[in-house]
């Protein structure tokens, strides 16, 4: 049958999707062979010192921390936020090739942290793309694709990154050139994702912050958020430590590390995506929040608690089921709260505070599996991510978290 032109809407969203279902294609390939790898070679090839892997583990989430006053600054700009994002991979890319000529743990280290500030300041601005590009009962379910694609090519590029290592890990070098590449790419199809300036600031970054404070539900999912987002980051660095160190009785490959630590959990978030999307679109937000913390409870905690590589790979798998929902719900959940127009603002904030947490968290990480060991992160993680589910049950009666958006 017959179908008549798009309209100007249509062709917005039918863009949008095409181009970002691309960008995502290369950027996957981009966040599991370097950034999730950086932390493998910091350690195996450089040594790097417990400050400095902290660092690399923290890197994303520094960039989160310095996102409200790089929005001001993108705001005054006037710039398209496709062109920022696209300006903001570039200079990723030039973190990336450059850490390829480094020389010392802190040389690497300071490269890969350029890397991740820049990137991470791209979540901020494209939920304002997601925002006004899609309609509100569709925005789970047009990304939830594009999300899959990222975490497949991601698992295939980290297996073949981690047979690499395993046969020289100098190959690092290379590795960094060709992913300079595929980031460049991302750059490129973030220049095709139709979008408008972003709104000049004139409060700044404590009118911002005042959101936090004013919106009451605001504040306490922040601080839900906040518990269950320490409870996670603390664990990051060390899901790749505890198997890589012969410290802690593993010492496994460079494979297995990254088949366990990447891959297994990139299969179930692809499966789970779609799950998670159709969820998120339709029910209550505090109890998809409360849905996806469960599964991070039992998956770190289990991780923590075993040497069997058949137990950690199905701890791994609940990891990567939570976490499918979880950068879904991350990247998403304040268009269900925020006022319309606000969007951007509140995403600053919230990505604030996850830097807030996650600067500091991989260093509390390392000093808790140093001075207590493995088993106490495991129970430190479950405790954490428990009051946050507390939090969330409290909010459920919330009328804005309890209205269910049917899709169009």
């Amino acid at each position: 049958m017959a179908t008549g032109p798009l309209n100007q809407d249509q062709r917005i969203t039918e863009n949008t999707q095409k181009y970002d279902l691309r960008r995502n294609f290369f950027n996957g390939i981009v966040e599991a062979s370097y950034y999730s790898t950086a932390l493998l070679v910091a350690i195996r090839h450089f040594g790097a010192s417990d400050h400095a892997k902290s660092l690399i583990a923290g890197g994303s989430c520094l960039g989160f921390l310095l996102a409200p006053g790089f929005l001001l600054l993108m705001g005054k700009s006037r710039l398209p936020v496709s062109r920022i994002c696209a300006l903001l991979m570039v200079g990723a890319a030039v973190g990336i090739l450059l850490s390829a000529t480094a020389n010392s743990a802190w040389a690497y280290t300071g490269w890969v942290l350029l890397a991740c500030v820049l990137a991470g300041q791209v979540p901020s601005l494209m939920v304002h793309i997601y925002s006004r590009n899609y309609r509100s009962g569709e925005r789970g379910r047009k990304i939830s694709g594009n999300l899959m694609l990222s975490a497949v090519v991601g698992a295939i590029a980290a297996l073949i990154i981690g047979r690499m290592l395993d046969h020289d890990l100098n190959l690092f070098r290379l590795g960094a050139v060709v992913i300079f590449l595929f980031c460049m790419c991302t750059a490129f199809y973030h220049l095709k994702i139709p979008s408008k300036p972003l709104k000049a600031n004139a409060g700044g970054l404590s009118n911002d912050l005042g959101h936090a404070l004013r919106d009451r539900l605001f504040f306490w999912m922040l601080t839900g958020w906040m518990l269950m987002g320490i409870g996670n980051l603390i664990t990051i660095p060390l899901r790749v430590e505890y198997l890589a160190n012969p410290a802690y009785g593993i010492d496994a490959n460079n494979t297995v590390i990254l088949a366990i630590t990447l891959v297994v959990p990139l299969v179930t978030r692809v499966a789970s995506i779609p799950v998670w999307g159709w969820v998120f679109d339709r029910f209550n937000l505090a109890f998809v929040r409360i849905s996806i913390n469960l599964f991070f409870l039992f998956g770190l905690f289990l991780y923590f608690q075993t040497q069997s590589l058949i137990l950690l790979c199905f701890a791994s798998a609940l990891i990567g089921w939570a976490a499918g929902g979880g950068t879904m719900a991350w990247t998403l959940w304040v268009t269900r709260v925020a006022p319309t127009g606000r969007e951007s603002s509140y995403m600053s904030i919230h990505s604030f505070f996850t830097g807030v947490r996650g600067v500091p968290a991989p260093f509390v990480g390392y000093w808790i599996i140093s001075t207590l060991g493995p088993s106490q992160v495991g129970w430190t993680s479950a405790i954490l991510i428990g009051l946050s589910c507390l939090i969330f049950v409290a909010l459920a009666k919330d009328q804005r978290l309890k209205a269910i958006i049917q899709s169009s």
